[in-house]
C-alpha cells in the first residue's frame, strides 16, 4: 500500500457512495444503504484506516462506516498544531 491520501483527523466530504449488493434472500436489516445515502455530501473526520486502506468514519455516535478513499474528497487537512 502506498502513501495515504488522507490522515487521521482530516475533514473529508463523502462525494459518492459505493454500490451495495446483498446476496439473494438477504435483507438490509441494519440499514446500511440508508446510512450511506445519508452520509452523501456530508463532512466527517477521518478516525482511522483498516488494513486495506479503507477510511473509518463515525456518521453517528453509535455507527462506524468503512469506505473506500475514492468516494471521499479532502475538505480540510488537520493542522500540525493539533497533532
Amino acid at each position: 500500500m502506498g502513501k495515504r491520501k488522507f490522515q487521521v483527523g482530516d475533514k473529508i466530504r463523502v462525494v459518492a457512495i459505493p454500490k451495495i449488493n446483498f446476496a439473494p434472500g438477504i435483507n438490509d436489516e441494519l440499514g446500511t444503504k440508508k446510512l450511506f445515502k445519508r452520509m452523501l455530501e456530508r463532512v466527517y473526520t477521518v478516525r482511522g484506516f483498516d488494513r486495506h486502506g479503507w477510511v473509518e468514519l463515525r456518521p453517528t455516535r453509535t455507527d462506524v462506516a468503512w469506505i473506500e478513499p475514492e468516494f471521499l474528497k479532502l475538505r480540510a487537512r488537520r493542522s500540525k498544531t493539533e497533532r
